[in-house]
Parts: structure tokens; C-alpha cells; sequence
């Protein structure tokens, strides 16, 4: 173990680095992805509502066939708003 001043790092101390660091890589990663869509969508969009909706959804993929053939998804209502 090394010695920082007087405090020796702990295994709990690189783990909790360890968890730091791949939160920071997702939230680079989502920034990303984010700003991506914000380039793209400054030139498609009519509105800023609809510029808006690019942006929220920037994140999310499509559904595969596989998922929506998958038996323990068949049944799932995907669009929960749609059916009431």
C-alpha cells in the first residue's frame, strides 16, 4: 500500500475511485451522444419542441426484432401511456 501524507489508500478508496471514474465516463459518454444530436437537430428541426424531443430521446436505441420476439418481453406493453 502507498502513503499519501498520512493516510494510506484502502481498497474501499480504489473501488470508490473506480466507481468516480466510470460515472464520469458515462456522463462524457451521454454528453456526448447529447451534443451529437444537438448539432444534427439544429438543422432538422421546424421548433424548438421538436429540437427538444431529439435531444431527450439522443440516448435511447431502437428496439431489435429479438426484443420484441423475446417471450419474456412479448407480452410488455412498451408504450405504458398509449394504452390507457
Amino acid at each position: 500500500m502507498s502513503e499519501i501524507g498520512n493516510r494510506i489508500i484502502t481498497r474501499g478508496d480504489i473501488l470508490a475511485l473506480e466507481v468516480r471514474c466510470l460515472e464520469q465516463i458515462r456522463e462524457d459518454t451521454l454528453y456526448e451522444i447529447r451534443n451529437d444530436a444537438k448539432l444534427r437537430a439544429v438543422l432538422t428541426s421546424k421548433n424548438y419542441d421538436e429540437f427538444k424531443n431529439i435531444v431527450d430521446a439522443a440516448h435511447l436505441t431502437p428496439l431489435s426484432a429479438s426484443d420484441k420476439m423475446n417471450s419474456k418481453t412479448k407480452t410488455r406493453i412498451w408504450n405504458s401511456a398509449s394504452s390507457n
